[in-house]
């Protein structure tokens, strides 16, 4: 099945803190953090037997993702890496929200709203005029983060798709107020 899709075009970033004695920080190179980005995207987006190869092919593999400078870690109080995401910036202008992932015991804290921000932030220094995701219709809890940053959902230019219905769908299980869907030209 295809992921559903979602947009965002260039507006004003909500600022979203990290909760106290959290900090994000980039990619340095290391194995430790090749190890911990394996783990932490196991929770949701990885296989359970995912290794350094999902990273090689997520990351290192990714088309213009610069890991010292799109790729970066939620670190909490204790140095620990708790959170993932990439923000990669195209040559075309588009911004790519990529692998966004958290430990199960640290969601549900802010975590998400600020990473997001932080993503966000770095796509439009780079000069992007919008951003696109992907997800899973079972992300409840990532799309509403999305969709509360000013992401809207996408419906693919294609007669047989079900992106309408699907899309209905998560807005419904959301409890979401209607909104308004972008159709993909």
């Amino acid at each position: 099945m295809q992921q559903l899709k979602m947009l965002r075009y260039q507006q004003k970033i909500t600022p979203r803190s990290l909760p106290d004695g959290y900090r994000c920080a980039f990619f340095a190179g290391t194995d430790a953090e090749i190890n911990d980005w394996v783990t932490i995207c196991r929770h949701g987006l990885l296989p359970e037997n995912g290794g350094k190869e999902c990273f090689d092919s997520c990351i290192m593999q990714y088309p213009d993702l610069i890991p010292e400078k799109n790729l970066f870690f939620v670190i909490d109080p204790s140095g620990r890496r708790v959170a993932t995401s990439a923000a990669v910036s195209h040559p075309n202008g588009e911004g790519y929200l990529h692998m966004v992932a958290a430990l199960p015991e640290c969601r549900g804290k802010g975590i998400g709203h600020a990473m997001l921000s932080f993503a966000l932030e770095i796509m439009e220094a780079a000069g992007c005029t919008h951003a696109v995701l992907t997800t899973d219709d079972f992300r409840l809890p990532a799309i509403k983060t999305y969709l509360d940053g000013g992401f809207r959902p996408v419906l693919y230019h294609d007669p047989e798709s079900d992106m309408r219905e699907r899309w209905d769908a998560v807005i419904a299980a959301l409890r979401y107020e209607p909104v308004d869907y972008i159709r993909e030209v």
